[in-house]
């Protein structure tokens, strides 16, 4: 039987904790392949380059996508998405998931989500329909769950809301 490949998006520290566990379970699951792909401030120095500790925890890492992010301006973070979604979409191609595991709301990880979208690899989202008024969040969460096929949601108001 075929393995599954199951493509897990990680851009930050506090999302991979929280992930840490689905992770643990889908590469120990015979009949899934983990693929995962680094991103974002995992790979700042000024964050600890924590893709050295996702490397500790016993992980293999099958793509890195570097955005360059030079600063937080409007221009900065655009800039990066773009080379984001270059990015995405080059691991993706390569890659050829058979499901994309996302999440939060984060701008790297909508570049992430669009690339998988426009390649047709289905989308899981952790954490849609919660709600962040007035932050840029709001608008990228509320995508990606548009973007996405699988919904995991923390409560009963979220569900209702996705």
């Amino acid at each position: 039987m075929k393995k599954r490949k199951i493509c897990v998006v990680t851009g930050s520290r506090a999302e991979y904790g929280q992930m840490y566990w689905l992770l643990k379970e889908i590469q120990a699951d015979a009949l899934l392949c983990l693929q995962l792909v680094v991103t974002g401030s995992h790979l700042a120095s000024q964050f600890g380059k924590t893709i050295n500790a996702i490397r500790r925890d016993g992980f293999s890492i099958d793509a890195v996508v570097d955005l360059k992010l030079r600063d937080n301006s409007p221009l900065g973070v655009t800039a990066s998405m773009g080379r984001g979604l270059i990015g995405f979409g080059r691991a993706l191609r390569r890659l050829k998931p058979d499901l994309m595991v996302v999440f939060g709301d984060r701008y790297e990880i909508l570049a992430a989500t669009v690339a998988a979208m426009l390649a047709r690899i289905p989308i899981a989202h952790i954490h849609g329909g919660e709600i962040t008024e007035g932050a840029l969040d709001e608008g990228i969460r509320h995508s990606i769950t548009k973007m996405s096929q699988l919904h995991f949601v923390t409560a009963r108001t979220y569900r209702r809301r996705v």
